[in-house]
């Protein structure tokens, strides 16, 4: 009898230790009253939303419809107009997309953009005119590298300003960030990475700077074994980031951050890193609060985006 008690008292003690060691989700653990009440009055000027999918979502219609109907909503139009991007394949748009049609059924009026085939009149005619941008999966160096040339940067930040709604998945929601963490090529290469104790797959990796609408480092797929290496990174970055596992979406809409979960995938999360105020890997999927704060934090810094 006594081994068991004692053992039910060692459980409850290493569980409150847990517990006690576990990273807070309360802002006041990282910035003081002063610089609460300050970054309560960081007032947001851009009307726009971003939708940023770590993966899934679309698996199957009504999985996507999830995505679709939540950002129709958050453009306030009954038949908004959507434009469907792929720089992140290197702007090669299938005869089929999913997405395209999905939007289409939902009654929006649906154009492609191809940056790096069209001319620059079309790059600022086609993104001023769209209510919902959604960019796909991909690679996000390839899509810099269009974006760069092709001036759609700055058009994407007009349009985020003026209140469009920027979706994407992978790739299209890393773009959306100050910048992504990504494998530098279309295939993924298999190694042995040398940091014990992990083992596993990782590619050339690298930060590629995007939009910087959203002032994180963004990594999607973070539950999968070629990004998982990302936490170890994350913890010496000067900036902040977001780690989103398939199945997650983080929301940013009138200046308040909220973390979206696939039903199918309902235990997946999205966590929060910025060493410069102590915040690691703390689990933001409940309550994305923090997240709030830590921006509101960069762009009462001075915070601007790479190329501005």
């Amino acid at each position: 009898m006594k081994k068991i008690i004692v053992s039910v008292l060692l459980v409850c003690f290493c569980v409150l230790c847990l517990s006690a060691c576990s990273p807070s989700k309360d802002p006041k653990k990282y910035f003081s009253d002063e610089e609460i009440a300050a970054l309560d009055k960081v007032e947001y000027t851009a009307k726009g939303t971003v939708i940023a999918m770590g993966g899934g979502f679309d698996q199957n219609d009504d999985q996507r419809m999830i995505i679709v109907r939540k950002s129709i909503e958050l453009s306030g139009k009954e038949r908004p107009n959507m434009l469907f991007m792929a720089s992140g394949h290197n702007d090669e748009i299938k005869e089929n997309e999913d997405f395209v049609r999905h939007y289409t059924d939902a009654g929006c009026s649906v154009k492609t953009l191809q940056p790096s085939l069209e001319s620059r009149e079309a790059v600022i005619e086609k993104i001023g005119e769209a209510d919902i941008i959604y960019e796909t999966g991909g690679n996000l160096n390839g899509l810099c590298q269009i974006w760069s040339k092709a001036g759609v940067f700055a058009e994407m930040r007009k349009a985020f300003d003026r209140g469009a709604i920027l979706v994407g998945v992978s790739t299209g929601a890393m773009c959306w960030a100050e910048m992504g963490y990504d494998n530098s090529s279309e295939e993924e290469t298999i190694r042995v990475i040398t940091d014990f104790p992990f083992i596993g797959k990782e590619a050339e990796y690298d930060y590629y700077y995007a939009t910087g609408i959203l002032p994180f480092c963004v990594c999607p797929h973070f539950d999968n074994i070629a990004y998982k290496h990302f936490g170890r990174k994350a913890k010496k970055l000067d900036v902040p980031s977001l780690a989103i596992e398939n199945g997650a979406a983080v929301v940013f809409h009138a200046g308040k951050y909220e973390i979206m979960v696939d039903p199918l995938t309902p235990k997946r999360k999205c966590y929060l890193y910025f060493p410069a105020k102590g915040i690691q890997k703390v689990d933001i999927t409940e309550n994305a609060d923090l997240a709030h704060y830590v921006d509101a934090y960069r762009r009462s810094n001075g915070y601007k985006a790479h190329d501005e």
